[in-house]
């Protein structure tokens, strides 16, 4: 005699048996609601540059990928990717420039000048970490290329206003970035950006280091002379670039950068390395004013970049 117990047990199995029957020998008995739908929504991304700080107090370059939005929603993306609330996303090695408790306010951009307005708290940084954000935010937006100038506010005042510190109240790519002074005297000051290349955790980036130096020689040979000269800047930075690299000549013509080399900038066959290529291009247009870079050997042309694909 069944218990009540199993009868139970049996009574469920049929009765889910006879369900997937139905379910499987007449379809149209079970009706999905047509009203609910799935969607999924594409967004657009864009690559853009970031400065983080590495563990020696450098601004590092690095990239990410923001939405392709309008260019005030760029750059608050870009200013919250600085702050330390965006630690999970920062890549191992390197570090958030601007503390959580500083607040972008406000951005209003007017005839390519971004107006980036703060809370009150980034006044309360040291002396030295101040000017390392202003550099972070100011090369950040100036990489966009709809912005060739920032003014930063805190609560709506100029911060040329409010510091003792040489900060313009407009700032372009002249206020520096990671400033070196390597001058004796204030004779023949020349002023120059170099990006060397430091590997952290693995990977490789790129350094911008502004120098101001004591010399008479031309900008071009200057920089040439430094990358192929300093293999190792600092005990992080180098730059591979062949010590025996010759310069020819050179030519800016029609706003291009024209390099005639000797074989020396052949590393490998005849083919000029990315690690030599990238520098040397990216050095060059934070210091000329030109749209595109040309690279002859023995006057014979091997590559060309221009800013966008540099």
């Amino acid at each position: 005699m069944l218990t009540k117990k199993a009868f139970r047990k049996m009574f469920v199995t049929s009765s889910i048996v006879v369900i997937i029957l139905l379910v499987y020998l007449m379809p149209g008995v079970i009706e999905l609601d047509n009203d609910i739908k799935t969607s999924a929504q594409y967004v657009d991304l864009v690559s853009s540059k970031l400065y983080l700080l590495d563990n020696n107090g450098l601004l590092v370059e690095t990239t990410i990928s923001i939405i392709d939005d309008d260019i005030s929603n760029k750059i608050k993306n870009l200013i919250n990717n600085l702050s330390s609330a965006s630690n999970e996303i920062i890549p191992n090695g390197l570090n958030s420039v601007m503390p959580s408790n500083i607040k972008l306010l406000d951005v209003y951009v007017d005839e390519n000048i971004a107006s980036l307005n703060f809370s009150k708290e980034f006044l309360e940084l040291e002396d030295k970490e101040l000017i390392r954000l202003i550099e972070a935010i100011s090369y950040t937006v100036l990489n966009l290329e709809e912005i060739n100038g920032v003014e930063i506010y805190i609560d709506k005042v100029n911060i040329s206003e409010l510091s003792n510190l040489d900060i313009p109240y407009h700032i372009t790519e002249e206020f520096g970035i990671n400033k070196k002074y390597h001058f004796k005297n204030t004779d023949d000051i020349v002023k120059y950006v170099v990006y060397y290349m430091e590997e952290i955790e693995d990977n490789s980036y790129y350094v911008p280091i502004t120098k101001y130096i004591n010399s008479s020689g031309d900008k071009i040979n200057i920089i040439i002379e430094d990358l192929s000269s300093s293999y190792i800047y600092q005990p992080n930075l180098i730059s591979i670039v062949d010590e025996k690299l010759e310069l020819i000549d050179y030519e800016i013509s029609n706003e291009e950068l024209i390099l005639n080399f000797s074989n020396s900038i052949f590393m490998n066959k005849d083919e000029i390395r990315e690690e030599v290529v990238y520098p040397m291009v990216s050095t060059i247009f934070s210091n000329f004013d030109v749209e595109s870079v040309i690279f002859q050997v023995n006057g014979e042309e091997i590559l060309k970049k221009t800013e966008k694909n540099g």
